[in-house]
């Protein structure tokens, strides 16, 4: 483990950014070097000074690039930059969706600031951190080395795969794939949450499948393929 481990961190509320600088910077091994706003200062910040461990909030305001995706952008450009997240968005469906995007560790906003410490040290161990509650509602907690070798599976791809699926319930699986909720997927799109739920119903239905873990085991599988 480096020491000090340079840490940087992405936080669109300015009161829980400016408390885990303070708490990280308590730290004798931890060095806090760049707190950023937004998505595009962060991805600025790393390009001018790239740090060795990255605390990354999955859900930012409107209009920013976000869960998923910023992932999948820090990874493209800084493959070896370690990655926690920490974000309210706590469903077991959105943090298996992050560990196999190749985060190094998922931690709840819920959580004490403790288990984030522990986190952020695990990961830069190269150990991978989850809640005891987390890994007990994820049926197969996945290895590191399945995450370092595998890649997110190209959605469009995989939900190509059920021709009977409308093109709007393809991207309401979509949405629900990357970690959004109903409600989020409404607002995206601007429909009512009584039509989302309705689509995303009917899909898993054409599916034959009733739960969000069984949607997610079903695009494991076809990883697997």
């Amino acid at each position: 483990m480096i020491s000090p481990l340079r840490i940087a961190l992405l936080d669109d509320h300015a009161l829980i950014r400016e408390a885990l600088k303070i708490r990280l910077s308590l730290e004798p091994d931890f060095k806090v070097t760049g707190v950023y706003t937004t998505s595009r200062d962060l991805m600025e910040g790393l390009r001018l000074q790239p740090p060795d461990l990255l605390i990354l909030d999955y859900q930012l305001a409107d209009g920013e690039l976000d869960g998923l995706r910023l992932i999948q952008s820090v990874r493209t450009q800084h493959p070896d930059l370690k990655i926690v997240i920490f974000s309210a968005a706590e469903r077991p469906a959105t943090v298996n969706m992050c560990i196999r995007a190749g985060v190094n560790g998922f931690v709840g906003k819920t959580q004490q600031t403790e288990d984030l410490l522990k986190a952020v040290r695990m990961a830069a161990m190269d150990r991978l951190y989850l809640a005891p509650t987390t890994s007990a509602e994820l049926e197969t907690p996945p290895s590191h080395r399945f995450l370092a070798d595998h890649h997110v599976t190209n959605l469009d791809e995989t939900l190509t795969s059920y021709p009977e699926l409308s093109p709007k319930e393809r991207e309401v699986l979509r949405c629900c794939l990357e970690g959004l909720s109903v409600t989020q997927v409404a607002a995206k799109f601007s429909r009512s949450r009584k039509t989302i739920s309705g689509q995303k119903q009917s899909a898993f239905r054409k599916l034959g499948i009733r739960t969000d873990n069984e949607l997610f085991k079903m695009q494991h599988q076809l990883t697997e393929l």
